[in-house]
């Protein structure tokens, strides 16, 4: 049976009873405090029960020099609460307990740490319940007096082991630990549980004496973090420089990413979390960081493999530390706008070549040549092959990533808008970029019906909104696009309303309503026109004196005048008299419909369909396409098969320099012959035109429209040609000035409005701010310059819409 349990009020009696039990609990096979055949048990249940019941009978002892009382929650009596003594025997057993470790000879100190610590600290779990009751009632009681010396049993073990094990040794310790860390990053076998168990024993020992509960990594971190943080540097950055030296910096990649899978795995499996992060920030500095001009170096060298698979690799590498984004979006945006620029410079070189072979022209001529006759789609097609490279190594490299996005669109808007071709070395500041006319040629070719299959076959209507979104001067290419397009609408070119509209709506989704409300208005006139057309038909038909002689067919169109781009100039005009009554009777019905409504004809513009029996007997008439001048000057020779110039314009009522210029192509294929030939004598009155019967030509049909020249003196002269055959000179130079000159009204107008609008908001503003907030409108439109700004300014001044501050750097709204 069991021994007689010691009186509660005898402390040594109840320490020489317990400490047996302590020994065992704590695994302590010698006999270190008593001759006791206690000692040689084996801690069983009625042992432990025996310690745990001298603990609390010593605990709970009335003993009338204490003055703790605590009442029983179960017997509702009350108690003298009695602790200290027996707290201290404990103490500094456990003091000599720990001291008395040796370390054999066969073994490490990290073998020999962690061997003793798992003991231990088992134990101490088992002592602690055997001393429960102190620890809810004394302990308990003495640390909410303040007293944070006082430690429940199972802390208390961990303190001294502290104390007495831990604190003395842990250079030792630690660096064992560190040499395990080193062999392990050399592939060499490594003690992983003593490893792990060593740190988790760091970590327990953290205690903060004022809250208990609260974890404390301050042991973890002083002692062992940061040595292994300024260890794991020294190594790699030794590790990288011998790496590099002998291997490519591709092969250093990947050597980094199987560097950070190891140094993570480690990671989960010996470190405490708190290590993550600055072993990520210490890993990225020394394998990453340390070595950014040469990745960066190598980032060019894959972008010009177009290597994806590495590029892939080199950005998972970059991206770990978020600062070096930045550098990597100006490596790769600075890459894709030179590139972008030397693909155009390539082409234009190409492209300059072949005209040389073909011509003999002086630099400045080949020059422009080059320029006018640069292929739209070639053109466009370079820019969009750079544009999807990068599209391509972004979305399959580093999708979602918005400095590299922001990146790719700085570099495609900076290539697009501005290389060799879009804005040629010395032109001015105020010059917009010829991209935005070239993409309206673009989809003037895709638009067209006349365009061959085969050169359409790979155009679509996503390769202008590409290009769309990146220009800078989006009314230049509203204002070019509208063009192409009237004289689509116009000329019934276009492929089909439906390709026409849906372009509108991208363009629309692209920037805004705004933007495309001409071109959706110039649509709406079409199909107004086409409703036109069929009621004068059947007006026409109902008609008592019809007929096709009298009434030849005809296809108004009623264009909205702001609308379209076409400038109205008044013409002095004969009809010929086989269209006046059609003429006539679509004025009065229009005039019925619209009252009020003013019609202004363009007859520049009207074009119509000939039947020429004038070929020798038996063919079929000829079908000639002509401007309306061409055919009143046709129709005159259903008179006379010779004409003077004065005869045409007496028939006519056109000035000579219109003559001229439709007489061109009739003279050039042979239907009219000259006589007088040559330049000078085109423009005299007396000079014969006589027409060609029988006419030779081998095809039917024939455009003479096309050929018409208002320039006549450069259309009559040599000089290059264009890739649609048609001559070049001083007429392309004037319409591209009265274009700019055109863009540059409408921009003043925008810019004055985006003032106004904003003056009239705020009332007072400075100059600069001004100029800003004007400038960041105009955005979707055009990229404003600051003197055109300055020049919107100084316009409303005038108009009194402004006035200057008395400081001359504000101005004050006036309306």
């Amino acid at each position: 049976m069991s021994e007689t349990l010691p009186r509660s009020d005898d402390l040594e009696a109840t320490w020489n009873f317990i400490e047996p039990g302590i020994n065992q609990i704590l695994g302590n096979e010698k006999n270190q405090a008593s001759t006791s055949k206690r000692v040689y048990k084996i801690l069983s249940p009625t042992m432990y029960m025996e310690v745990y019941t001298a603990i609390y009978n010593y605990c709970v002892n009335k003993s009338r020099s204490s003055g703790h009382f605590s009442t029983d929650s179960r017997t509702g009596q009350s108690t003298i609460l009695v602790g200290s003594e027996i707290y201290e025997k404990l103490k500094n057993y456990l003091k000599n307990y720990i001291l008395n470790f040796k370390q054999s000879n066969s073994e490490t100190f990290l073998q020999f740490y962690v061997k003793r610590w798992k003991r231990f600290t088992i134990g101490a779990i088992f002592l602690n319940h055997a001393f429960d009751y102190m620890n809810r009632y004394w302990v308990q009681k003495e640390r909410s007096d303040g007293k944070r010396h006082i430690f429940d049993v199972n802390t208390l073990c961990l303190m001294t082991w502290k104390e007495v094990m831990f604190d003395p040794s842990k250079d030792v310790l630690i660096n064992e630990l560190l040499d395990q860390v080193t062999l392990g990053r050399e592939g060499q076998i490594i003690q992983r549980s003593n490893i792990s168990t060593a740190i988790k024993s760091l970590v327990a020992l953290g205690i903060d004496p004022q809250d208990l509960k609260k974890l404390n990594l301050n042991v973890y971190i002083q002692v062992f973090e940061k040595p292994f943080l300024k260890k794991t540097q020294e190594y790699y950055t030794q590790y990288t420089n011998d790496y590099l030296e002998k291997h490519s910096v591709t092969e250093y990649i990947f050597e980094a990413h199987e560097i950070i899978k190891r140094e993570e795995k480690a990671m989960t499996i010996y470190w405490d979390d708190h290590t993550k992060k600055p072993l990520s920030m210490a890993l990225n500095k020394v394998l990453i960081t340390d070595h950014i001009e040469k990745l960066e170096n190598e980032f060019v060298v894959l972008l010009d493999a177009r290597d994806i698979e590495k590029i892939t690799s080199l950005y998972a590498l970059i991206r770990r530390d978020f600062t070096l984004i930045p550098r990597m979006a100006s490596v790769f945006e600075n890459y894709v706008k030179k590139t972008g620029e030397n693909e155009i410079s390539s082409l234009l070189a190409m492209h300059k070549h072949n005209i040389m072979k073909n011509e003999n022209a002086n630099p400045k001529k080949l020059a422009l040549m080059t320029a006018h006759s640069l292929s739209p789609k070639d053109y466009i097609k370079k820019l969009l092959e750079v544009h999807d490279i990068f599209s391509k190594i972004f979305n399959e490299s580093f999708p979602d990533d918005i400095p590299l996005a922001k990146a790719l669109d700085n570099a495609c808007g900076a290539f697009i808008n501005i290389n060799e071709f879009a804005l040629p070395a010395g032109s001015p500041k105020s010059a917009t970029s010829k991209t935005s006319e070239m993409l309206a040629k673009y989809s003037d070719i895709l638009l067209k019906k006349a365009t061959k299959p085969e050169v359409a076959s790979d155009m679509s209507d996503e390769d202008i909104i590409t290009i769309f979104k990146y220009l800078t001067d989006k009314d230049a290419f509203e204002t070019h696009y509208r063009r192409l397009f009237a004289k689509r609408l116009i000329h019934g070119t276009s492929t089909s309303a439906e390709d026409e509209e849906n372009i509108i709506q991208r363009l629309q989704a692209a920037n805004s309503m705004e933007y495309t409300g001409k071109i959706t208005k110039m649509f709406q006139d079409i199909r107004l026109s086409k409703i036109l057309e069929d009621d004068f038909a059947v007006a026409l038909k109902n008609e008592p004196d019809y007929s096709k002689a009298k009434y030849p067919d005809l296809q108004p169109f009623v264009l909205a005048e702001n609308m379209w781009p076409f400038s109205y100039q008044e013409v002095e005009f004969k009809l010929p008299k086989e269209l006046v009554p059609s003429h006539e009777k679509l004025k009065e019905s229009y005039s019925q419909k619209h009252n009020g409504r003013i019609l202004k004809w363009l007859w520049p513009l009207c074009r119509g369909e000939l039947k020429a029996d004038i070929g020798k007997p038996g063919r079929m008439p000829f079908n000639f396409t002509v401007t309306l001048f061409q055919m009143a000057i046709l129709l005159l020779y259903n008179d006379a098969d010779v004409l003077t110039l004065e005869n045409i314009q007496e028939g006519t009522s056109l000035t000579i320099q219109h003559i001229a210029a439709a007489m061109v192509p009739f003279i050039k294929f042979k239907l009219i012959q000259q006589v007088p030939p040559g330049l000078d004598a085109l423009v005299k009155p007396e000079t014969q035109f006589k027409l060609s019967r029988p006419y030779k030509a081998l095809k039917t049909n024939i455009n003479f429209a096309s050929g018409v020249k208002n320039d006549i003196l450069q259309s009559l002269s040599g000089g290059g040609h264009d890739n649609h055959g048609n001559k070049l000179g001083n007429k392309r130079l004037t319409e591209d000035e009265r274009i700019e000159k055109e863009l540059n009204t409408e921009r003043q107008i925008f810019l004055e409005a985006c003032i106004v609008r904003i003056m009239k908001a705020k009332r007072n503003l400075p100059h600069t701010t001004l100029v800003n907030e004007c400038i960041a409108q105009s955005h979707q439109r055009f990229n404003a310059k600051v003197s055109m700004v300055k020049r919107a300014i100084d316009s409303l001044i005038q108009k009194g819409y402004l006035q200057r501050g008395d400081d001359g750097e504000s101005y004050a709204y006036l309306a």
